[in-house]
């Protein structure tokens, strides 16, 4: 599947997605682990697809660690105002600030600096990093392994393959797969996903938080190269009062 998303595709509208019931009949996310691993394709991820789960860590007291795969240094790759502006620091400077609105004051990030959009050529090389910090126990979030993006697709399965392997469960948190599922089909599967439903204080941090990241919410430069990534009818994907998890050790 060819992931496309510029000003003409701009995806599964939220609206539809109200209509679709598959969300409102599933299972409740468990959170029971006394240490929540989340593997962040790009500086952002994290925080769209699992800002919720990790204010419900934060709350338990559950040890949080984030992986950074990448720095996010090629979400604008033909500008010259990104070049200009080490948008790897940038980026990076972004999720802290977006995790610190959350609640965490101080947190935990590990940085893999893999190259941005070429993740699946680094596949082993991800494979060992995780392997030496997802241990038994730990619950694995990263992105589903077919959300389409493909590193997120590569991280997916990197993490079901390693949290198998050291006896850790994983879940596969959902960011390009609202854009092209079918709210009323069977593109994601729903039978074996979960739902952490949020509070109106936690949705509402969680939006706050996702504010932070700035580069990619609005236009970094005046050239059309510098355009925004993330419009608002593509964040209100990750302002709803819930967030889905596809299992992993069934949902492939």
């Amino acid at each position: 599947m060819e992931l496309t998303v510029d000003e003409n595709h701009l995806g599964r509208s939220e609206a539809q997605w109200k209509e679709s019931r598959h969300q409102s009949t599933l299972v409740t996310l468990e959170l029971t682990t006394r240490r929540l691993i989340i593997v962040a394709p790009h500086p952002d991820d994290e925080v769209l697809g699992a800002g919720g789960l990790i204010q419900t860590a934060l709350s338990r007291d559950i040890s949080i660690l984030v992986i950074a795969v990448t720095d996010g240094e090629a979400s604008h790759p033909h500008s010259t105002m990104a070049r200009n502006l080490d948008f790897a620091s940038v980026r990076s400077r972004e999720s802290r600030a977006a995790l610190r609105r959350l609640g965490w004051d101080v947190p935990r990030i590990a940085r893999l600096h893999l190259p941005d959009g070429k993740v699946g050529e680094q596949r082993a090389q991800l494979d060992d990093a995780l392997a030496t910090m997802v241990q038994p126990g730990d619950m694995c979030i990263a992105p589903w392994q077919h959300d389409g993006h493909p590193d997120h697709d590569a991280c997916g399965e990197s993490a079901v393959a390693v949290s198998r392997a050291a006896g850790a469960t994983s879940f596969g948190y959902l960011v390009w797969a609202w854009h092209w599922a079918d709210p009323h089909g069977s593109d994601i599967p729903w039978s074996t996903c979960r739902r952490l439903d949020l509070s109106r204080r936690a949705s509402a941090r969680k939006r706050w938080a996702t504010g932070a990241f700035q580069s990619q919410t609005h236009p970094i430069g005046p050239d059309v190269n510098d355009a925004v990534i993330l419009p608002p009818s593509i964040m209100r994907r990750f302002w709803r009062s819930y967030e889905v998890y596809v299992d992993g050790t069934t949902g492939t």
